[in-house]
């Protein structure tokens, strides 16, 4: 087997999303779960290939992909978002070799923290990142809502919610002082780049589709992205705010927007936001968990979008 390994082109990034979607739905399968009917969406590898295209890495057969590694980096801080290999090519060191690949990212920009969230059932690729240094963290939760159950249990939390401006093409972001000191204070590095995805029209109908400033007496309790399917997400809470009253007044927008179902990545060490989600009838989809070489985040009050968006 002659492997090449090169980065990723734009022209590529289909055809590896595909990849991911092949892989991860033959875990899914073997582990008695329902198969995802379409690949992840292109829309944020493009946005960080142009970014910093050292991070995205295909592996190839002749003229086939069949391996894709992508890492994403905020300020100091090193994300795996994806590792896939096409299924019979697997345990044959193809994963390994793109992982060394992306990790080239962290080590030049000098990374003080990596990490990744990848399914709790997926013990193969756990034990891959236990081998280079990345240990498990996090227990994280898909938990999902059918929206007319939760929408029988209304609650006026007495918190605002005011749409976030968009991302400007010039000039200075208005909510970007506020937003930028939650995200320092809860996760330790600023993500401007990920709000600048998802505030800028490079997701367009693929992420969220809303983007919500939640504020108690003026001052701001939080964020929260809203996707057109339901799905809240991330989702930040002021250390110093009710975290009952900000995934509350976030799960009402959501039901306005007339979704069918509601839907939330939530920490294991967040338990105000998973009971509260419990007695709206929320209930556990996936088990995700967080790797990282070391410790970081306030999981009490940080919902991740997606477990390569973090």
């Amino acid at each position: 087997m002659d492997i090449a390994y090169r980065p990723a082109k734009p022209e590529d990034l289909a055809e590896a999303e595909r990849v991911v979607q092949e892989s991860a739905n033959a875990l899914r399968v073997r582990h008695g779960r329902q198969p995802r009917p379409v690949p992840p969406s292109t829309a944020f590898p493009k946005f960080c290939l142009a970014q910093d295209p050292s991070g995205l890495w295909v592996a190839e057969d002749g003229d086939a992909i069949v391996g894709f590694g992508f890492s994403w980096m905020g300020e100091k801080f090193w994300f795996l978002s994806q590792l896939f290999v096409r299924p019979e090519r697997q345990a044959k060191g193809i994963g390994q070799a793109l992982l060394s690949k992306a990790l080239m990212q962290a080590k030049r920009i000098g990374a003080a923290n990596r990490a990744l969230i990848t399914p709790a059932y997926n013990t193969a690729s756990t034990g891959l990142y236990l081998k280079n240094g990345l240990y498990p963290r996090e227990p994280l939760y898909r938990i999902a809502a059918q929206a007319h159950a939760v929408a029988q249990h209304p609650a006026d939390t007495g918190y605002d919610i005011t749409p976030i401006a968009p991302w400007p093409e010039s000039g200075d972001w208005p909510d970007g002082e506020w937003i930028g000191r939650i995200d320092q204070e809860l996760l330790g590095f600023g993500r401007d780049l990920h709000h600048q995805f998802l505030l800028a029209g490079f997701a367009a109908h693929d992420f969220a589709a809303h983007a919500l400033r939640i504020e108690h007496a003026g001052r701001a309790a939080g964020y929260a992205y809203i996707s057109a399917q339901g799905h809240v997400g991330p989702l930040a809470i002021a250390p110093d705010a009710d975290a009952k009253a900000v995934v509350t007044t976030a799960l009402r927008y959501a039901l306005e927007s007339g979704a069918k179902q509601v839907s939330m990545i939530v920490p294991g060490r967040a338990e105000i936001v998973m009971q509260t989600a419990l007695a709206l009838g929320f209930r556990i989809e996936e088990p995700y968990v967080l790797m990282a070489w070391r410790p970081f985040g306030n999981w009490c009050n940080y919902l991740p979008g997606a477990p390569g968006f973090m």
